[in-house]
């Protein structure tokens, strides 16, 4: 039988040694016909729930189990950026749960960032959408913890990029040269102003910008997660040179613009192999001046703000 401590502290059950699966997802799913009104049965979705390894299972807390509804419906669109959870005495009906455990699901879900709860004449919880940032910002701690250095990062950006510009040569979308010309001319601009540490943030956004137009979403999360620690990255390194101005000037026009220019002439010929040995060669001579000497070495920061 099931605790009222199991109802809102969590509890594990024994299962006899072999028990499957299905075993303990029915055990789950009877547990929460206990904790939570049939509605709330009806519309959440099916949890995942660990099996220990001497084979006991832990029954997740109600509160859990709510947030779990609310997630799946912030994600799956139903609940949609700007929109206003109904209020706690509606959802406390509607649920079929006290206020104490609403409160603590609500807290699950505005630390995932998914609500905010908005205080004064509009009180309530304002939905948002997931953002890459929350996942970036995370990710970023993870590579520091994990000692990964800036040349790491630099090799998993020679890792994609080469891959995306063919998919780009091979369409030879008028639009996405017309994109990429684009930012080439203000980055052209930038340099020619002596705006050297935006041109540098100007240079990220253009690999970004190419991943970006070959459409592949998965592929967009990952270099995301990158591009701040890269870019942070890059703006230490160039701070550090002692370069006159218009030797810095020289230089980025070389040995970037003109480089994205000659990409782009390759994209709209269509030219598949050249692009793709190209800006494999661009990135994999880029790394080398941005990871010379001890620059490579250095563990990545994900804590500091540029």
């Amino acid at each position: 039988m099931i605790t009222s401590r199991a109802r809102t502290q969590g509890e594990t059950v024994g299962l006899a040694p072999g028990a499957s699966r299905r075993v303990a997802s029915r055990v789950v799913a009877v547990a929460r016909g206990v904790l939570l009104s049939p509605r709330l049965v009806n519309k959440a979705r099916v949890r995942s729930v660990p099996v220990l390894e001497n084979g006991s299972i832990r029954i997740p807390k109600t509160s859990e189990v709510v947030a779990d509804h609310l997630r799946a419906r912030i994600i799956s669109g139903q609940l949609k950026e700007g929109d206003y959870l109904p209020p706690e005495g509606q959802l406390m009906q509607t649920l079929g749960i006290s206020r104490p455990t609403l409160r603590e699901a609500l807290r699950i879900v505005e630390a995932e960032q998914l609500i905010s709860v908005v205080r004064g004449s509009h009180a309530g919880a304002r939905v948002h959408k997931p953002q890459i940032e929350s996942v970036a910002r995370y990710a970023g701690y993870v590579l520091q913890s994990e000692g990964t250095t800036v040349a790491d990062m630099f090799e998993a950006r020679l890792a994609i990029e080469p891959y995306v510009v063919r998919q780009l040569a091979a369409r030879k979308s008028k639009k996405v040269i017309a994109r990429l010309r684009a930012e080439v001319e203000r980055l052209t601009v930038l340099a020619n102003e002596q705006r050297f540490l935006e041109f540098i943030v100007g240079v990220s956004a253009f690999h970004q910008l190419i991943v970006d137009l070959g459409g592949n979403k998965t592929l967009h999360c990952l270099t995301r997660i990158l591009q701040d620690l890269l870019t942070r990255a890059q703006i230490e390194t160039f701070t550090r040179l002692s370069m006159p101005v218009e030797q810095q000037r020289r230089k980025l026009l070389g040995s970037g613009v003109r480089s994205y220019q000659k990409l782009i002439d390759l994209i709209a010929a269509g030219d598949v192999e050249g692009a793709a040995a190209h800006w494999t060669l661009h990135i994999t001579n880029a790394n080398r001046s941005w990871t010379a000497g001890a620059e490579g070495t250095r563990v990545v920061d994900a804590l500091s703000r540029s």
